[in-house]
């Protein structure tokens, strides 16, 4: 059966397109098989049918004709169950639908079996036979094998399929993507490709070192001028937050980054384009490898600031992209820099087929409100050029030359949408609380110490959780205490009076730093967060000690210790900890009157991110201040599930019973030992999980700054004793669909549903 597969396989790899394919398959199995009949129907999800796109032994004449619904025959049978169908006498089954044009009446030995891509029946793969026979075991096998790798065939195709005009008929109407920016908007797709590929660069040597090096640095400083003129361009228009982008991108750039890295190479005997190439592809392959979404997001950064230096090593202008009004920006990988460079007022709307929620282009687009989609199926995005289009970031979808009717709808919701928002701008001075009054803190999430004006204006309660491993990662070696006391001054007297959560290095495994690079296998389950800080308390203590001096007159410190997973982890970083504010406080008394300023002793808790901390928690509630619930790889770890893995998706989702189930346990046993509870991660952000968290016991959620006054809104509507009859109700659910079917039935009934979907 093996050697069958693999000459089916072989002649499907040679086919022209899918339709080819398609027919190479049916007439390839009737040969294998020695059967009459072999058919293939595909699904068209916008009008519940199976159509009839492939066949040998039934009339040809009815490929594409014939239509058959999800609910009828025997084919509609094998695609409500999703699993095989296997018939003696296929027309004396009660489903058997008698279709005259296909001649199909004399065939009576029946076996379908679906073609199913990530838990959707694609479409339905049948054999036939005149007499009245039982199939073998070993064809059914094999008629499931090959619908798999049939599947693999649509799913590569199905979104050029969708996009190709000729087609007669589509699998699926709507492209599918990852939501990285709230939002619809309807217009024309503008496809803009790079100028120029640093990948293509080729190998060259040089005798003149001192001009290549002099050519070098001759690019770097018109990128500078470059990314300087990007950074103005976005004054006024965003926040000093994500206007730091540019300067983290200057930084990199810097003559003790890149730059002397390349300079380096040039050194060796290679023209500066190739010395750049060789430096680049090295970050390239290390932050690609990187399992973190949001490390992994700056190779896309590193390779766009690599394209622009090597324009200006060549003298070649990028060119210029003009999109007519109403544009929706489409390319392989929209960089934060391609947005800075638009002309925004025509863009309505950003497509990526690369990237995720965490790139520098996605935080961009949020902050100036641009529908956002990242990760795409693969396909020839040519064809996509100067096509209408309905974009909407809230569900991740795309719709592809769209009817009037539909475009109709959608436009309705922009305009619901934009007059929703303008409500809310109108909560930005209330106070963060519940219907009845009650307080919840809400909190931001932080990486960039240069500015918190964004956090600020939004009515952020503090900064919920600050990501010291950032500033490490812009550096050639570990920051100097001096440095990193500045650093974490910033935060702290931006948010004066009010609590600042940092959290202490978490490198490691996935994170990894330019000058202390760590390899392994598995990087989630590996050296990182505090167990490389223990085993380098040379680092740690550095750490601690800067903290501890940005944090002279300070009040406001909260301190919080990632990725503990034992009892003895925790007690050996509060003796860390002790030590080090120990030396500080011994350091401010030794200056005695000439240091006005009082050393107050921080809260110190843990991010539980990891469950075997659960079962724990009365020993470490005897030992913290506070625990923050770090829910992205909480959930992670929970569910056994890569979170950057796109076919599990549905899996990693902070409404499985499963994590309401735990968020329970844990609040209520902080509750019961009056300790502080806060959430940070993703969950937080999301309007539906806040009234859930809430109802639970949760009173301080720390999240997105662009997320905020959506959480206020939907917390305002609701009463505690409201959200907590709620999160009863949903905790005894079981399944995630019901769960979250039931939280969007709330919101909708307190007319919030546009906090979460398109519309008001």
């Amino acid at each position: 059966m093996f050697d069958k597969l693999e000459r089916i396989n072989q002649a499907m790899a040679l086919a022209d397109d899918r339709q080819q394919a398609l027919e190479l398959a049916v007439n390839r199995v009737c040969e294998e098989l020695n059967v009459e009949v072999c058919s293939i129907f595909l699904a068209d999800f916008e009008r519940d049918q199976f159509i009839l796109k492939a066949t040998r032994g039934l009339n040809s004449k009815s490929v594409d004709q014939l239509h058959i619904g999800f609910n009828e025959g025997l084919v509609g049978l094998v695609g409500q169950r999703g699993a095989p169908v296997h018939l003696e006498s296929a027309n004396s089954h009660p489903a058997f639908r008698y279709v005259e044009e296909i001649n199909e009446d004399d065939f009576s030995a029946y076996l379908g079996v679906p073609i199913v891509h990530r838990r959707r029946v694609l479409g339905v793969l049948s054999i036939q036979q005149r007499d009245a026979r039982q199939f073998e075991l070993d064809e059914e096998t094999f008629l499931i094998t090959l619908a798999t790798q049939i599947s693999s065939v649509l799913s590569n195709t199905q979104t050029d399929a969708l996009i190709d005009e000729t087609e007669k008929t589509h699998l699926v109407r709507c492209i599918h993507g990852a939501p990285a920016s709230n939002g619809v908007a309807v217009g024309v797709a503008k496809v803009v490709f790079p100028s120029l590929d640093i990948t293509r660069v080729p190998e060259r040597t040089t005798k003149n070192i001192d001009k290549e090096i002099a050519s070098l640095r001759k690019a770097v400083r018109r990128t500078h001028i470059q990314l300087e003129k990007m950074s103005n361009r976005m004054k006024g228009l965003v926040s000093e937050q994500e206007r730091s982008l540019f300067d983290a991108y200057q930084q990199i750039l810097g003559s003790q980054g890149l730059e002397k890295e390349i300079e380096e190479k040039i050194k060796t005997g290679y023209w500066a384009p190739y010395a750049l190439k060789l430096v680049i592809m090295e970050h390239l392959k290390a932050f690609r490898s990187m399992e973190d979404p949001y490390l992994k997001e700056r190779a896309n950064d590193i390779e766009d600031l690599a394209n622009r230096v090597l324009g200006n090593l060549l003298r070649r202008q990028s060119r210029k992209v003009e999109p007519a009004q109403g544009s929706i920006l489409v390319a392989e990988s929209v960089t934060a820099s391609m947005i800075a460079e638009l002309p925004l007022d025509n863009v309505s709307a950003v497509i990526s087929i690369t990237g995720s929620s965490t790139s520098h282009a996605a935080i961009l687009a949020k902050a100036l409100g641009i529908p956002a989609i990242m990760g795409l199926e693969p396909c020839q995005i040519n064809r996509l050029d100067g096509k209408n289009m309905i974009v909407d970031g809230y569900n991740g979808q795309i719709f592809v030359s769209p009817d009037l009717e539909l475009i109709n709808q959608y436009e309705k919701l922009v305009n619901d949408e934009q007059a929703f928002f303008k409500e809310l701008e109108k909560d930005i001075s209330l106070p963060n609380s519940c219907k009845d009054g009650t307080p919840i803190s809400l909190m931001v999430n932080s990486s960039h110490p240069i500015d918190f004006e964004k956090a600020q204006k939004s009515g952020a309660d503090g900064i919920g959780l600050y990501r010291t491993e950032i500033p490490f990662m812009r550096e050639q070696q570990f920051p100097a205490e001096e440095a990193q006391v500045q650093i974490y001054k910033n935060i702290l007297n931006g948010f004066d009076g009010m609590p600042v959560t940092i959290r202490t290095l978490d490198i490691g495994g996935d994170k990894q730093l330019p000058y202390f690079k760590i390899k392994e296998d598995n990087p989630f389950l590996g050296w990182r967060g505090v167990r490389v800080t223990l085993d380098h308390p040379e680092i740690f203590l550095v750490q601690l000690k800067a903290i501890f001096l940005a944090s002279l007159g300070a009040d406001n410190l909260k301190l919080a210790i990632p990725m503990v997973s034992t009892i003895e982890e925790l007690d050996e970083c509060i003796k860390l900890i002790n030590q080090a504010f120990d030396a500080i406080e011994s350091q401010v008394q030794d200056q005695g009157k000439n240091h006005e300023q009082k050393l107050y002793r921080p809260k110190i808790g843990i991010i539980l991110e990891v469950p075997s901390m659960i079962f724990q928690l009365p020993q470490i509630i005897k030992r913290v201040d506070f625990i923050s619930i770090g829910t992205n790889d909480l959930i992670q770890y929970l569910m056994a599930v890569d979170r950057n893995n796109l076919k599990l998706r549905n899996l990693y989702s902070h409404f499985q019973p499963a994590v309401l189930q735990v968020l329970k346990l844990v609040a209520d046993q902080c509750d019961s030992q009056d300790v502080e509870l806060q959430l940070c991660g993703e969950m937080a952000s999301d309007p539906l999980a806040s009234i859930v968290l809430i109802g639970l016991g949760f009173r301080e959620l720390s999240m997105n700054a662009g997320n905020l006054s959506k959480i206020k809104r939907a917390i305002s509507r609701f009463t505690v004793a409201e959200m907590q009859t709620i999160a009863s109700r949903v905790i005894s659910l079981e399944t995630e669909a019901t769960i979250k079917s039931e939280l969007l039935k709330s919101m909708e009934e307190k007319g919030l549903g546009g906090l979460v979907r398109a519309g008001s």
